[in-house]
Parts: C-alpha cells; sequence; structure tokens
C-alpha cells in the first residue's frame, strides 16, 4: 500500500512538468513533423499535403546541401579547437592569484554576451572598407593583407567559426577548470615523482581522467553547431552565395519566403541531426565507462 501510495504521489510531482515537457517540446516536435509534409506555393499560400517533396527538396536543393556540409565544417572548425585551447587555458590558470582570477574572468566574459552584440561587434571590427582590422593593417603598411573578411566567401565561414571559437572558448575552460578541481591530487604528485614532463602529465595522466568533461563539451558542442543561428545572420546572412549559409539560417529565410513545408523539414531535419548525434556520444561515453 506505502509502495502504490508513493508511486501516486511521485506521479503528481512530476505531473507539472509532464505537462510543461508535452505542450512547449513534444507538441510542437510533433506538429512541425507534420507541418513538414504539407506544401504550398506562391499562387496557393494554403498547405496540402504533399508527401516526401519537402525533404527531397532538402537533398536536392543547392542552398540547401551547403548549408548542411557548412554545418559540419563549422563544427569541425570550433568544438576540437574549442575543447584544446579550453584545456590549455585551464591548466595554466590553474590555481589562485589575482592575475589568474582577472584573466579568467576576462576569457569568460564573451560567453555571458549575446551572440548579436558580438556579431555586430565583429561585423563593426571586420567591415570591408572602415573596419579596424584592415584599417590597422594598412596604417602599418600591411595593405596586402587586408581583406573583405566577411563578403569573400572562401573566408566568410572561417572568420564566423574564429568569432565563435573566440566566444565560447571562455565556457570550455571553466567546465575544465571544474573537472579538474575534482582530480585525485596524489595521481598528479605521482606522475610528477616519476618524472614526467608537464606535457606528458597533461597527455596521459589529467587529458584521459578528464572524460566525462569532454564528452558533455562534445555533446554540447555538437548541439550548439546545429543550432547555430545568430553569428551567422548578424555577419553574413549565410552569404556571400550561400557560402556561410547554415541549416537554421536557411530556415529562416525559406520560412519568410512563405514555404512553411520546407522549413519545418528543415528543422526536423536538424533535430533529428542533434538527436542522433547525442544518442551516439552518449552510448560510446556509456560503453568506455562501463569497461
Amino acid at each position: 500500500m506505502d509502495r502504490v501510495r508513493w508511486r501516486r504521489g511521485g506521479l503528481l510531482y512530476v505531473a507539472p512538468a509532464l505537462v510543461l515537457y508535452l505542450a512547449f517540446v513534444a507538441w510542437p516536435v510533433l506538429k512541425n513533423l507534420q507541418t513538414s509534409f504539407l506544401g504550398n506555393t506562391e499562387f496557393d499560400p494554403s498547405l496540402s499535403f504533399v508527401g516526401l517533396d519537402n525533404y527531397r527538396w532538402l537533398v536536392e536543393t543547392r542552398a540547401s546541401r551547403l548549408a548542411f556540409r557548412n554545418v559540419l565544417l563549422f563544427g569541425v572548425l570550433t568544438v576540437p579547437v574549442q575543447m584544446v585551447l579550453g584545456l590549455l587555458l585551464a591548466v595554466a590558470l590553474r590555481g589562485r592569484g589575482l592575475v589568474r582570477g582577472l584573466l579568467r574572468t576576462l576569457l569568460f566574459l564573451p560567453v555571458v554576451l549575446t551572440p548579436v552584440v558580438i556579431g555586430y561587434l565583429f561585423a563593426d571590427l571586420l567591415e570591408t572598407t572602415n573596419g579596424s582590422v584592415n584599417t590597422t593593417l594598412r596604417a602599418i603598411g600591411l595593405d596586402a593583407l587586408a581583406h573583405p573578411w566577411l563578403a569573400d566567401p572562401s573566408t566568410a565561414l572561417p572568420v564566423v567559426a574564429a568569432v565563435n571559437v573566440w566566444m565560447w572558448t571562455g565556457f570550455s575552460m571553466a567546465i575544465y577548470q571544474a573537472a579538474i578541481t575534482g582530480l585525485d591530487d596524489s595521481v598528479l604528485e605521482a606522475a610528477a615523482l616519476d618524472g614526467a614532463s608537464r606535457w606528458q602529465t597533461l597527455r596521459y595522466v589529467v587529458a584521459p581522467m578528464l572524460r566525462p568533461a569532454h564528452y558533455a563539451l562534445l555533446i554540447l558542442g555538437v548541439i550548439g553547431t546545429l543550432k547555430t543561428f545568430d553569428l551567422v545572420y548578424v555577419l553574413t546572412r549565410g552569404g556571400p552565395d550561400h557560402a556561410s549559409e547554415v541549416p537554421t539560417s536557411l530556415l529562416l529565410t525559406t520560412l519568410l519566403n512563405g514555404r512553411d513545408g520546407r522549413a519545418a523539414a528543415l528543422g526536423t531535419a536538424v533535430f533529428v541531426l542533434a538527436l542522433v548525434m547525442t544518442v551516439l556520444q552518449l552510448r560510446r561515453y556509456l560503453r568506455e565507462e562501463s569497461r
């Protein structure tokens, strides 16, 4: 009887959260999935069932293919770099001290700023004619290095990725610092007594012990990459010629053009990719932890 009563009481406790989840997560996802099978045209704005036409559009359209290619490149250019830099900074700034504390604060500051603010800041800095970067290069006689950073298809995506790294490296540093704090100092002391250098200690002792932090940052990085929108939209609007287009920016453009079904198909594809990548990484982590 007590067990039954406990179960009923437990259900009452989780009921509010379950209702909120169903209303604001599950239902929108299902509604978006339903919309992805509907389509319209500029001549007939009413939505009608079109089957897999919207998903066929995802595969066949150049802009869509570039968007998913770009988000893959964006992830490769940002997530590993942020993790490596964050780990190195966490190790270098480990411990107490006014200077270390100040540097940690400055490095973490971009994380608390909104991507829109950072986007407008770097848009001004990288502006082709009067931007501070090109103006400084010309002032010191390096005119040949002045470049339309955000207007050149070959540099637009790498520049956005570099801004993203600048913004989120402090977050990786904070996660690694928290993880390093929990390490057993006796293990580090044993490595030092065995004659291991700092680099060897970091590579063979510290890094393997930080596996949970690695996986946490990897999962968050993959999800964040697939959700990337603010920086891309503010800096390049997905241009030039879709060179920095990502699925979320293409989704907005498609939706503003009145193609609700295609936009829903894009959203569903991003959701499925994020879900699959997260499940695969969690399974791999749990498999390694069980060994």
